[in-house]
Parts: C-alpha cells; sequence; structure tokens
C-alpha cells in the first residue's frame, strides 16, 4: 500500500480527479451540458460541422508533417505508418500532464515500425522545432497587435500568463536549437546526465549507454543539417504548420457562428485562441485543464453571452480535446513491424 501512494502516483491521480472535476462541473452546472442538449436543435450543423473539419485538418496536417520529416531520413517510411505515429502523439499528449508522453510514444512507435530511433527522434525534433517557432511567431503578432482588445482586470491577468507562456515557448526553442546544432555541448552533457544516473545505481554499464547514445545524436545532428540545407522543405513546413495551428485557432470561431451569433471579427477570435493556447501551454494537467477552460470563459466572454458561453467552452473541449482522445484511443496499442 505504500509503494501505491508514492508521490508520483498520488499526482497523477490528483491531476486526473481535477480534470474529471472541471469537465463534470461543465456538464451539471447552469447552462451547462443538459441546457446545451435541450438547445442542440437550434445549433446550425453546418458551422459544427466546419468546427470538427477544421480540427480533423490540424491532425491530416500534423500526420503529413510527421511522413515529410520521416522521409528526410528513410524513403520508405508510408503515410500510412505516419498517420498512425501521429495518432499515438495526439492520445498521450491528450492523457498526460503538459503532453509530456506524446513524443517519447511517438518516438517507440516509429521504431516500431522499423524507423531507426535517431532518424525517429531528428525527425520529431525538427517538426517540434518548426511547430513552436511558428506558434511563437503567431504569439508574438497576438501580443503585439491584439493586446489592446480586451480589457479588466481579470483579462490584464491572463494576459500576463499568457505572455509568460509565450516567453517559455521562445525560451524552449532556443535551448532546443542550442542542443540541436552544438555537438559538443550535447555529447557532453549526455556523457555526465549518463554517468550520474550510473552513480545513483539507476543505469548500468554507462560507457556502452553513451555509445549507443553518441551514435544516436550523431544522425540527429547529420539529419539536422540535411534538413535546414533543403530550402523548399523548410518553406513547405513552415507553411504547412502556419495553416495547421490556424485551422486549431479558427475552431472557436465555427462554434461561434453555430450560436448563430454574427458580427466578431475572426481575426479577433483568432489572436483569442492564441491567448488561450499559451496560457495552456505550461499547465502541468493533461490538456491543460483549469487552464484552458478558465482562459475560453474570460477571452470568449466578450463574444459570447452568458448563457452561451458555458455551452461554447464545452462544444470547443469536447471537439478538440476529448474527441482527439476517442478517435486516437484505437491507436495507443503499440505494435511491433506494422506496415
Amino acid at each position: 500500500m505504500a509503494q501505491f501512494f508514492d508521490r508520483k502516483k498520488l499526482f497523477n491521480i490528483s491531476m486526473l480527479v481535477l480534470s474529471v472535476s472541471i469537465l463534470v462541473y461543465f456538464c451539471v452546472s447552469e447552462n451547462g451540458l443538459f441546457d446545451l442538449i435541450k438547445s442542440s436543435r437550434e445549433f446550425n450543423k453546418l458551422w459544427l460541422m466546419m468546427a470538427v473539419v477544421c480540427h480533423l485538418l490540424n491532425i491530416l496536417i500534423d500526420a503529413y508533417l510527421i511522413f515529410r520529416f520521416a522521409n528526410t531520413t528513410n524513403r520508405f517510411y508510408s503515410f500510412k505508418n505516419a498517420f498512425k505515429s501521429c495518432m499515438v502523439g495526439q492520445f498521450f499528449s491528450a492523457i498526460t500532464p503538459g503532453a509530456s508522453g506524446g513524443q517519447p510514444m511517438q518516438i517507440y512507435a516509429m521504431s516500431s515500425q522499423g524507423l531507426d530511433p535517431g532518424h525517429a527522434t531528428s525527425a520529431l525534433v525538427q517538426k517540434f522545432l518548426v511547430y513552436q517557432s511558428t506558434l511563437t511567431i503567431y504569439g508574438a503578432l497576438t501580443i503585439f497587435l491584439k493586446s489592446y482588445l480586451f480589457k479588466g482586470s481579470a483579462i490584464h491577468v491572463m494576459r500576463g500568463l499568457s505572455i509568460f507562456g509565450f516567453c517559455s515557448q521562445a525560451f524552449v526553442i532556443v535551448v532546443v536549437l542550442f542542443f540541436s546544432f552544438n555537438r559538443n555541448l550535447t555529447f557532453r552533457t549526455i556523457n555526465k546526465a549518463v554517468k550520474t544516473l550510473e552513480r545513483l545505481h539507476l543505469i548500468k554499464d554507462s560507457d556502452k549507454k553513451i555509445r549507443d547514445i553518441e551514435v544516436q545524436l550523431e544522425y540527429f545532428h547529420v539529419n539536422n543539417d540535411r534538413l535546414y540545407r533543403n530550402q523548399t522543405l523548410v518553406l513547405e513546413t513552415y507553411v504547412l504548420t502556419a495553416i495547421q495551428i490556424t485551422c486549431m485557432f479558427v475552431v472557436p470561431y465555427c462554434i461561434y457562428r453555430a450560436f448563430h451569433f454574427r458580427g466578431a471579427n475572426i481575426f479577433d477570435m483568432i489572436a483569442s485562441q492564441a491567448f488561450v493556447t499559451m496560457i495552456s501551454s505550461f499547465t502541468p494537467l493533461p490538456g491543460g485543464s483549469g487552464a484552458a477552460e478558465g482562459g475560453f470563459l474570460i477571452f470568449f466572454g466578450e463574444f459570447f453571452t452568458d448563457k452561451t458561453i458555458k455551452p461554447a467552452v464545452l462544444l470547443w473541449r469536447v471537439i478538440t480535446y476529448f474527441f482527439t482522445i476517442l478517435i486516437s484511443f484505437p491507436f495507443s496499442r503499440i505494435q511491433k513491424n506494422s506496415e
């Protein structure tokens, strides 16, 4: 019993309870799920379908980007396998705190499909760099061009949190870039980390482990150099990533129109979603629970009425979060040598 209630498991259980509690609140509170069901006939079904299509386009572009990056090192990696890896990443990112389980499970999935772990890691880190840098540029433009839209003390707090999220994303990019292109520092850091783990008796034969890691890191750095020499691929992936992020950010506008509302500027709503994303990006809860809903309530309260804001939050979370878990769950069981 003492082992079961260790800190890590207690933390995970607490995060799960909190996430479920937030969902339950939006289901049973006034203007929640029951009112949403009652008013479902009044929705504009076409705009609701557009919201779902935008989210699915985001996922499909994500899969295509994995395919493109993986094919810089392995011409035989199929789009079918890339789609499976994408769905694995979507599922484990959704259910783990801070989306921390997504990339490790994707690397495992791609390795099980026959892709070298070094190549898989290189492809995913390259994709991560393009995605994060595009998102950071998006965030910077939003902060500088659209901050004036939001007023009030609560907005000032949330805007401060969003700026903190933006700075966190920018810092991560700088660190990853530094390690991606500085071979000597990367090797020295890995060497010290592995030696420390051996002293703590967490691993054995550190020299062999270091040699194995150095081989994979060499693959990684060679593939990085190869990618950034291919200017056509760099341009293509940045454009596609910008489209992917825009698809994600347009979903709230589609929900807004589904309630038969008009008048809001689509770019203002995209800016609002950018703020919400920056806030939830550093929240250590699965799916950014709590920060995502709270951010949506505050930033989109300017566009929805008091009676429709909670149903709007619920619809947004169902489409962008719970629907993702539902469609990606069948891919969560990873098998060796899948085709």
